[in-house]
């Protein structure tokens, strides 16, 4: 028998009794001459029907709770406006700063990175990558590696 059965029986009764009326012969969901207040027990909320829940309803409340693009908006140029006055910003000309930007063409605003060509590797000399991306260096025919570019002077 369960410890939570033992605390709420009286010890004298039979271990197979009714744990309400400790008579044996039946179980406690069957006990005509026990009672127990389950109101007082669950409340009054456990006892009360829930409407149905249908399929619609939840996509409706699904849809409601979707922010608002246009509130969202709204919101952040409010911050922006209320954090340019604060840092003494002028908001009307950074906006139509953006504004002319926003048309301008991505290359012309954007400076291109230029990527210096790297000289060759000395002739036996090989570049690999280790699992983690870190290039190191091999020698071909002795296989030496290294971590450091070789130059025209390193040893093989």
């Amino acid at each position: 028998m369960e410890l939570h059965h033992k605390l709420r029986r009286d010890p004298t009764w039979h271990k197979d009794a009714c744990n309400l009326c400790g008579q044996l012969g039946h179980r406690a969901s069957e006990c005509t001459s026990g009672t127990v207040n389950w109101r007082q027990i669950y409340g009054d909320n456990a006892f009360i029907l829930r409407p149905p829940v249908y399929w619609s309803e939840e996509l409706a409340a699904k849809k409601a709770r979707q922010p608002d693009a246009g509130i969202l908006e709204k919101q952040a140029r409010e911050y922006a406006k209320t954090m340019a006055e604060q840092l003494k910003l002028d908001y009307d000309e950074m906006m139509k700063k953006a504004e002319s930007l926003h048309n301008q063409d991505p290359s012309v605003t954007i400076p291109r990175v230029v990527i210096p060509e790297e000289t060759p590797l000395p002739s036996g000399w090989a570049s690999a990558t280790d699992p983690q991306g870190r290039t190191y260096y091999y020698h071909k025919k002795t296989m030496k590696t290294q971590w450091d570019r070789p130059t025209e002077a390193t040893p093989p």
